[in-house]
């Protein structure tokens, strides 16, 4: 008789734990002045700023002109080098 009731109040327990668990906490929002251009390296005030974004790698690169996503997209790693050397692949300004 015990072993059910035993049962029965580890299964109330384990979910009990489960909903007091903390939730996953979102993906934070990219911290204003932190965004960067990966083909020009200008600096974008904002992701609401931003004239479009590409996700490369699980990462999201927000970009300062129609120009910059499709050249990105076509070759990202080239621009990620670029990115990483100091030197902007492209210097354009629409």
């Amino acid at each position: 008789m015990l072993k059910p009731i035993f049962a029965v109040s580890a299964l109330l327990l384990s979910g009990i734990a489960a909903a007091a668990a903390p939730a996953a906490k979102p993906a934070a929002a990219p911290a204003a002045g932190a965004l960067v251009c990966p083909v020009t390296h200008e600096k974008i005030t904002s992701a609401k700023d931003a004239v479009g974004h590409s996700v490369y790698q699980g990462k999201t690169y927000y970009f300062c002109c129609t120009a910059c996503k499709p050249a990105f997209d076509k070759n990202p790693a080239a621009y990620i080098k670029s990115a990483s050397a100091g030197t902007p692949k492209s210097t354009h300004k629409m």
